[in-house]
Order: structure tokens, then C-alpha cells, then sequence
């Protein structure tokens, strides 16, 4: 009978391969995440330093007016009355409106302002509802000594703003003019209750989450597509535009105005559809994505603000060439001097 002796070489084990495995797939990891951490520290300080480079450039080109106990900023031009108020819309800035302040200084006393963390003004924390917006602007015209009666020009978002304000100050508000105007196209009914409002904000956490960390990295500052140049603002203005909108704040401020405060916004707007026969002059330009809607209820809701209304088309002019492009913003002027005759002579608007 034949024995068979094991051999003394024992069989390979793999565990060792196994744990050199795991082993180099645990540094690959971990290397990759040294490497995530230090580009986002990187950022961060690009950001930081970038942010503070762009501030000590482009000073405060107003007055800075304590509101509240925060810094608003206003810039004002020209001598006359009525005073012409301009609202900037959301994630922009007093210097949006370049064209037309400059043009109509030459006829009116004429003001730009930013809302607290947008352009010059300081960010603030809290709601950004609508009744809280507007009593600082309010506050800020009394601080500034900027007394009323007031013709008020609002564009996008600022053009609703500019709207309530109207509503809520009917007795300070000559007349209004929207430009392109941002029509929230929803009511309170709409909604089973607040509940639902609050359920459609909570799906935007992911978009706040992702704009955070855009912002806050320096990832906006590289993808930026050099927007205000081609909207036909003048090189300089446009570099200060774009180093205005890349500061931390105006996407915080700008969520928390649209998104988070959307509910009070709902409820703002509904009772402000009706100004009675106040002076309105809606423009909109012709290549804008306001004007798509321009044959539906909710672009004819617009209609419906006041008994004296009027709506033109600035023909070639989508969103942003509207103020930024001089011809565009030159029918603005336009605009605003129209009002002010309706003011002095009482004649109802025309096209």
C-alpha cells in the first residue's frame, strides 16, 4: 500500500493578497479624499480673497444709510421732482440700472438701491418676506431724506416688489413702470394650505445645498459666462457687475427671498392686484421668456392692476439687454418721462 506524505509546501494562502488589496484600495481612497479636502480648502480661499480683492476695487459708488441697524446702500442723481425710484430685480444690484439712472439724471432726481446682501448693502439674516423688504425700503427713503411723492421703476422680481409697494404706500406712489416684470401667477387658493407651499419649498434644499457650495468653492467665479458684457453694458460696468454677483451673499439672499419666503409672497401679491387707476406702464421685451406667456391668463393677469395701464414691447431685447443695451434701456427712459407727464398734466396713459 502506497502512502501518500503531504508535501511540505504548504498551499497559498490568500488572505495576504486579499489584505494587499484592501490595503491599496483604503490609500487610493483616502488620497482621493486628502485631494477633495484641499481643493475645496482651495476654493474657499480663492473665494475669500477673490471677494476681498473685488471689494476694496469697486467701493460703494452712494451713500451707506443705516436701516434697522444694517447698511443699506443708495445712489442718487439729478435734481427734481418727482423722485424716480429704482428697483433692481433678484441676485442683481443698483448698478443694473446704469443706463437709465444716468439718462433720466438729466431730468429728475433719480435713486438706486440695493436690497440688504445684494451689491452694497449688507447681508442680513431672518425672513426676507415681502412686508419686511418693503418697510426698509421705506425706512431707507426716510433715513436718506428722499421725501415723497415717488415714480418707482421695477425690473423682474424688483418690478413685483415695486408693485406691492405701490399697494401698501398708495399715498407716496405717482405712478409705476415694470419691466419685465416677475408675475408670481399664483394664489393662495391654489394651495390646499401653507403646508403644500411649504412642501414644494423643502424640494429646492438640494439646489440651496449645491448653490452653497458654488458660491462658497469659487466654482461660480470660474463657470461665469461673462453675462453683462453681452448684455451691452460697457466693459468696466460689466467687470463690476460681474464681481458684484459673485460675492457669497446674493445667492443666500436671493433663495431666501424666492424660495424660502414664497408663501408670504403668494399672499403679498393677491392683495396687491388691484391698483385702482394708478398710472402703469408694463415693458417687456420682445425676446424675453416673460413675453412667452404674453397670451396667457397669466401674463393678462397683469392687465388687470390698474385702470390705466398701457403694455409695450422693446423689440430685440430679452431679460437682461432690456437695461443693459442703451437703445433698449433708452425706451425705459422713455417710459419713466411719459409717466412723469402723465403726472403733471393728469391724462390718462397711452401706448
Amino acid at each position: 500500500m502506497t502512502t501518500v506524505t503531504p508535501s511540505s509546501e504548504a498551499a497559498p494562502n490568500p488572505m495576504p493578497h486579499r489584505r494587499r488589496w484592501w490595503f491599496y484600495l483604503r490609500r487610493g481612497l483616502m488620497v482621493v479624499a486628502i485631494l477633495f479636502v484641499a481643493l475645496v480648502l482651495l476654493g474657499v480661499t480663492y473665494q475669500t480673497a477673490a471677494t476681498e480683492i473685488d471689494k476694496r476695487t469697486y467701493p460703494p459708488r452712494g451713500q451707506l444709510y443705516n436701516v434697522n441697524g444694517h447698511q443699506m446702500h443708495m445712489v442718487c442723481m439729478g435734481e427734481g421732482s418727482p423722485t424716480v425710484i429704482l428697483q433692481a430685480g433678484g441676485v442683481a444690484e443698483s448698478l443694473w440700472w446704469y443706463w437709465v439712472q444716468n439718462e433720466l439724471a438729466v431730468h429728475t432726481k433719480v435713486c438706486a438701491f440695493d436690497r440688504p446682501g445684494l451689491g452694497w448693502s449688507e447681508a442680513v439674516s431672518g425672513m426676507r418676506d415681502p412686508a419686511t423688504i418693503l418697510s426698509e425700503l421705506h425706512a431707507l427713503l426716510a433715513e436718506a431724506n428722499v421725501p415723497p411723492p415717488y415714480l418707482m421703476a421695477g425690473h423682474s422680481y424688483g418690478g413685483l416688489l415695486t408693485r406691492l409697494y405701490a399697494a401698501q404706500y398708495p399715498q407716496e406712489i405717482k405712478g409705476i413702470v415694470l419691466v419685465d416684470a416677475f408675475v408670481v401667477g399664483m394664489h393662495p387658493q391654489d394651495f390646499g394650505d401653507k403646508r403644500e407651499v411649504d412642501a414644494l419649498i423643502a424640494q429646492y434644499d438640494w439646489l440651496r445645498i449645491l448653490l452653497y457650495a458654488q458660491t462658497r468653492t469659487g466654482l461660480i467665479r470660474l463657470a461665469n459666462p461673462g453675462e453683462f458684457h453681452k448684455a451691452g453694458y460697457p466693459a468696466p460696468i460689466a467687470s463690476e457687475l460681474t464681481a458684484l454677483q459673485l460675492r457669497n451673499e446674493v445667492m443666500d439672499t436671493d433663495f431666501a427671498e424666492k424660495v424660502t419666503a414664497l408663501w408670504a409672497l403668494i399672499e403679498t401679491s393677491a392683495k396687491a392686484d388691484n391698483l385702482g387707476n394708478l398710472p402703469v406702464i408694463l415693458l417687456w421685451g420682445s425676446l424675453s421668456d416673460m413675453t412667452k406667456e404674453r397670451n396667457t391668463a397669466l401674463l393678462k393677469e397683469t392687465f388687470t392692476y390698474s385702470s390705466n395701464s398701457v403694455t409695450r414691447y422693446v423689440e430685440g431685447a430679452d431679460h437682461l439687454s432690456i437695461l443693459g443695451t442703451e437703445r433698449y434701456a433708452r425706451q425705459i427712459t422713455d417710459a419713466v418721462l411719459d409717466m412723469i407727464a402723465t403726472t403733471q398734466t393728469g391724462k390718462p396713459l397711452s401706448q
